[in-house]
């Protein structure tokens, strides 16, 4: 038809893709994988890891003298020279060759290792790996313990020392901002100075990053409460080899996915499986010294008449809970990309151009208010969301007052006083007008009830 009596104008506005960042996780390793030193591999269960971990060198000799076993393998090990890490030898015999040690690697295919008592002429000769490999199972093994609806990567930066380690996450994390939101890093890095000065600078709430971390109960005092991006947690002792506990609480933070089928729940007292709780006998000063330190342990669940383990207190070492800092980076991250998506898609709808004036700006911030509401359903933000318009200042003022306290508020400056004191931001398409207050929710930890009882007076 030349003249159709009906005409429709087709606009596509596109959602933007969901933010993987929150559950995108890492198990750092060193050595314990075939994988290239700076490079990933996803693991969505058990088995994956398999055909990833280092194999065995060869031994060729093992000769005791003075207290010290001189090993030497049948191909270069690979080990970095001159340093001093954990192997672990086995197959041979004498057996009190076997074991895992702190080896000084002494050249391209000699190591050394401590053993006090002469075992003997080595008559068999077995395999020496790097003692990371094992640790990483246990990660793995206890990590999937929990469930398999969350996935994790293995991070492979090659063997070496602590410090090592620590430069090459440094590395990576400056060549790759933002790929991975959490760490699960090795013991021993627990003890290294260089770890707790290079996670210094990421207590910042953008910075977007968090590690978890085994500590002890002679070492944790050595951490700084200022460390709001760290998780570290002390375990029970007598662990079975094949546990590393920490891992319990990072699959539980990767498995958040926020909606409003499947809110956000508190970190404190979740149930987590296949790890040891640490014994309350005899302990309790010492738990209660843990809180006020901010360290994380793993407890039963019988005072609530549960036979379930779970983890307690769920804080990072700043003090505040997980979920508090989860909350904060969920709505960076969200209101980042819905408002950029309302900038671009308003600049390719032809029917509703989004343009600087003062309905574009109320667009802005009705979006903003939306991710917001996103945030309250998914029990994420505490109270509702209140949409205000006034002065930078009033709005500060309104919320140093308590005017909104227990709720969520965005504000956005009017088109007309922002333009007539930021003149030269129009010129450049420029609006810095919008902000937001908000409060993360977050579980009870301590419940206080009195009860009073009496005897009956007639």
């Amino acid at each position: 038809m030349a003249n159709p009596i009906v005409q429709i104008n087709v606009s596509v506005t596109n959602p933007p893709a969901p933010s993987k960042l929150l559950r995108t996780g890492a198990i750092a390793s060193q050595g314990g994988t075939s994988l290239t030193p700076g490079t990933y591999s996803l693991l969505t269960q058990n088995s994956d890891l398999t055909p990833l971990l280092t194999a065995g060198k060869a031994i060729a000799s093992a000769v005791w003298s003075g207290g010290v076993v001189t090993v030497t393998t049948t191909a270069p090990h690979g080990y970095p020279s001159a340093e001093t890490i954990g192997l672990t030898v086995a197959g041979m015999t004498p057996a009190a060759y076997n074991g895992t040690f702190q080896a000084t690697i002494t050249g391209t295919s000699t190591f050394t290792y401590p053993l006090v008592s002469n075992p003997g002429t080595a008559t068999v000769f077995g395999l020496v790996t790097d003692a990371d490999v094992a640790e990483l199972i246990a990660q793995v093994t206890t990590f999937f313990a929990q469930g398999k609806s969350a996935s994790v990567y293995v991070l492979e930066f090659g063997p070496g020392v602590p410090a090592d380690g620590v430069t090459a996450l440094n590395t990576y994390i400056n060549a790759n901002p933002q790929f991975f939101f959490s760490y699960l890093v090795p013991r021993e890095w627990d003890t290294e100075p260089t770890f707790k000065t290079f996670v210094g600078q990421f207590n910042t709430p953008s910075a977007l990053v968090k590690f978890f971390v085994t500590t002890t109960i002679s070492t944790y005092t050595n951490w700084t409460s200022l460390n709001s991006c760290v998780f570290a947690h002390v375990e029970a002792p007598g662990l079975p080899a094949t546990e590393f506990t920490c891992a319990a609480a990072f699959y539980v933070t990767l498995n958040y996915n926020p909606s409003s089928a499947q809110q956000v729940s508190p970190l404190c007292f979740s149930f987590v499986y296949g790890v040891t709780p640490y014994p309350t006998v005899g302990n309790s000063a010492l738990l209660t010294t843990l809180k006020a330190a901010n360290i994380n342990y793993i407890a039963t669940a019988a005072e609530g008449g549960l036979t379930n383990t779970m983890l307690v207190w769920g804080h990072m070492l700043d003090g505040n809970p997980f979920n508090y800092w989860y909350t904060i980076a969920w709505a960076i991250i969200n209101l980042d990309a819905n408002i950029a998506n309302e900038v671009i898609n308003g600049s390719n709808n032809v029917l509703a151009p989004l343009y600087y004036n003062q309905p574009g700006i109320t667009r802005l911030e009705n979006r903003g208010a939306q991710t917001l509401r996103n945030g309250v359903s998914y029990g994420l933000i505490l109270g509702q969301v209140i949409v205000v318009s006034m002065a930078q200042a009033d709005f500060v003022a309104a919320i140093n007052a308590g005017t909104y306290a227990g709720n969520a508020v965005i504000n956005a400056i009017p088109f007309a006083s922002y333009t007539s004191a930021n003149p030269s931001d129009y010129s450049i398409g420029k609006y810095g007008g919008l902000s937001a207050a908000l409060t993360p929710a977050r579980g009870f930890e301590q419940i206080i009830f009195n009860l009073n009882v009496t005897n009956f007076v007639s």
